[in-house]
């Protein structure tokens, strides 16, 4: 590294004096420039979303240029206003639109080179070669503020086409306003050492060029993963570099910290030409009291970073908080470049610890090959573990090709609807890390169960195999006051065989059967820091088994009227609670009471129900043996709710009734549950 910025001084000293642009390095950034671009990295039609435009197709045996595009934002390049550019299947765009431009190979060289256009961006070296190989376009942003990016999408390198293990991913992105260019490495996979290498850099002309250190020997630092956890990106400032700039870089306070004093801790980088001696750091939550204090008798070279510790400590407080950090005072000066001396993070704080069962959740399909690799990954780490230090949940899906016979519209919808996935495989951990089940790791496992959990969850459910019933209780308590959160519960099938398509998998595990209610969830109530609450859910599964000849629309089981349970001996209860940022705060198995086992638990005995058929009014008698307190419900046979009451109850004989002149005719089921818990069903028909 120390050669690297040691080059990269030497190259500003002697040929870029009078360069228009001077080039700030954020090495291992961790994160698009501006974080506004979160899109996934993926492929066209394989996981891009669509809503980017492709401008340049793949296929290209030789380096090919593209049209004339509109660029849809204000730009100016080298202080010129530019609103035409064209692309290359060479990595190279230009703001030279003439209709014959002069072409350099796939093989990079170095920059400036008289093969390559006046008023250029290169990443020379990759190559649009292989048929999925294109650029992309897309704006992210408002107004006065928006970047516009290119992203070469699954390229190769040099003359070795792309395939499913060897791809890159780079981009070119113009930022509105500030006009500043940023050249992103987005994600690699594949390819070796010596051949994944470019040249990157500004061309102002055949004689005068902005490159980046190690150019044309440059190596991506990015890796496979499809976000931007992973990127790096180096960016292009026009003008001369000043002598004062200081940028906070990070701000390294946990995501999820318990209340009490705590550290503020960070890092800046100087990008100023002078040797950083002190400053000022500050910091605030949620726009309150500015905490600021002076750092003195560093030594923080140019394009070296500094870690810090605030010395005054935050008193953190239960709730989500942003923090605010910036820097001032640089040498007694004032920064010279302050659009950039600002970095916030959001930060959740729980009252208490609690222990943590991540989610997680894959997207898969019998007709899917590439997804037996992700699964049989998935399931040598997870089958070594313990079972309750986890949830898993598959959801089938209708494609590739007709799809699963066991997709069903809860499970299309939770991929397509809430986390916005357009391919598979795909995996979710705790609606956050987004990727291949392929990449899940012994590293991924051990940090999601290492996170702190923001909720308290337990229940129980029982099984009628007789009538396919399903009785779920759930009690969840937050360790923060917790607004919009919801509540999800599944149903799943251990072990299904009869699914089997052509991708060669024979066995499919934990695929999930019913969502209680549905995909769509429960919205809790607004809950204060330690306060519990529960919900009960009641579900039949309707008519006989039908084996769907695929996963199309036309043939997916209609719960109404059909299910596809293998084995109701075989089903498990799942749940976990989401905040309206999709982040899991806590997941559970639902422990499951066996045989009579759900009615010598509860606080009631000898239930009777009558009339039953009944109009207007339902009688509901009973024997408590001790004094309890008690909910009574009424649920559809979709499970969702349509009337509850709660009573207090004393040893021996009760009678409760329940107004039933609102609900409509029908079948239902009436769930009745102790303090503890524990829950009995009764099937109940109600008539007008």
């Amino acid at each position: 590294m120390k050669k690297l910025f040691t080059l990269f001084l030497i190259v500003m000293s002697i040929s870029l004096i009078d360069a228009q642009y001077y080039l700030i390095p954020n090495i291992n950034a961790k994160k698009n420039p501006g974080g506004l671009n979160n899109d996934p990295e993926y492929p066209v039609g394989g996981g891009l979303p669509t809503t980017w435009a492709t401008v340049h197709t793949g296929s290209k045996t030789n380096p090919t240029w593209s049209t004339a595009k509109t660029l849809p934002i204000p730009f100016s390049f080298n202080g010129q206003v530019v609103t035409k550019y064209r692309v290359c299947s060479n990595g190279i765009v230009s703001f030279d639109t003439a209709a014959t431009l002069p072409v350099a190979s796939y093989t990079r060289g170095t920059l400036p080179d008289a093969k390559i256009p006046n008023n250029s961006v290169c990443i020379w070296g990759i190559a649009g070669i292989g048929s999925n190989d294109n650029v992309v376009a897309k704006s992210f942003g408002t107004a006065p503020n928006r970047q516009y990016w290119l992203q070469f999408s699954s390229y190769g390198y040099g003359t070795t086409t792309s395939d499913g293990t060897n791809y890159t991913y780079w981009s070119i992105v113009f930022e509105e306003t500030t006009n500043h260019i940023y050249i992103v490495d987005n994600r690699n996979g594949g390819y070796t050492a010596a051949t994944k290498l470019v040249s990157a850099g500004i061309q102002i002309d055949a004689t005068t060029a902005i490159v980046v250190p190690k150019s044309p020997d440059l190596a991506p630092l990015s890796a496979s993963d499809p976000t931007p956890a992973d990127n790096t990106y180096y960016e292009f400032r026009p003008g001369s570099q000043p002598k004062f700039d200081a940028k906070p870089s990070s701000i390294d306070v946990n995501s999820y910290l318990t209340i009490g004093q705590q550290d503020i801790t960070g890092s800046f980088i100087n990008n100023g030409t002078d040797e950083i001696s002190s400053i000022d750091l500050s910091y605030r939550i949620d726009g309150g009291q500015v905490v600021t204090s002076a750092f003195s008798n560093l030594t923080v070279g140019v394009l070296k970073s500094y870690n810090f510790t605030h010395p005054i400590k935050w008193d953190a407080t239960t709730g989500v908080h942003n923090i605010e950090v910036w820097t001032s005072n640089i040498n007694g000066n004032a920064d010279e470049f302050s659009s950039d001396d600002t970095i916030r993070k959001n930060v959740v704080v729980y009252s208490r610890n609690i222990g943590r069962i991540p989610l997680y959740e894959i997207f898969t399909s019998s007709t899917c090959p590439p997804c037996v690799p992700g699964n049989i990954n998935y399931h040598k780490i997870v089958d070594t573990k313990n079972q309750a230090d986890f949830v898993s949940i598959k959801y089938q899906q209708n494609f590739p090709g007709n799809g699963d016979p066991y997709a069903t519209t809860e499970s299309i919808n939770r991929r397509a609807t809430y986390y916005a996935i357009n391919s598979i495989p795909r995996m979710e951990i705790d609606g956050g890390w987004d990727g291949n089940a392929q990449q899940f790791s012994e590293a991924l496992y051990t940090s999601s169960r290492a996170r702190q959990a923001g909720f308290d969850l337990e229940g129980t459910y029982s099984v009628d195999p007789t009538t396919k019933t399903i009785s779920a209780n759930i009690k969840y308590s937050p360790a923060f006051d917790a607004t919009g959160y919801k509540l999800y519960v599944a149903i799943n099938e251990n072990l299904t065989t009869m699914n089997v398509a052509t991708n060669g998998e024979t066995e499919f595990k934990n695929v999930m059967k019913k969502m209680l209610p549905n995909e769509t969830g429960t919205t809790i109530n607004t809950l204060a820091d330690g306060v519990q609450d529960s919900i009960s859910f009641v579900y039949t599964f309707n008519g006989e088994y039908r084996l769907p000849i695929n996963g199309l629309a036309a043939n997916i089981i209609n719960h109404a009227t059909e299910n596809s349970v293998e084995n109701f001996d075989n089903l498990v209860v799942v749940a976990w609670v989401q905040g309206p940022d999709k982040v899991v705060q806590q997941a559970a198995n639902l422990k499951q009471l066996i045989g009579t086992d759900v009615k010598d638990l509860l606080s009631v005995k000898e239930i009777k129900t009558f009339p039953n058929p009944t109009v207007n009014q339902l009688n509901i008698s009973f024997n408590a043996i001790k004094n309890d307190n008690i909910e009574i419900s009424l649920y559809n046979l979709s499970g969702q709710l349509v009337k509850t009451m709660k009573k207090s109850v004393f040893v021996g004989e009760n009678r409760i009734e329940m107004n039933t002149t609102d609900v409509q005719t029908g079948s239902y089921y009436l769930s009745i549950s102790d303090s503890k818990n524990n829950v009995n069903t009764s099937p109940i028909t109600i008539l007008k």
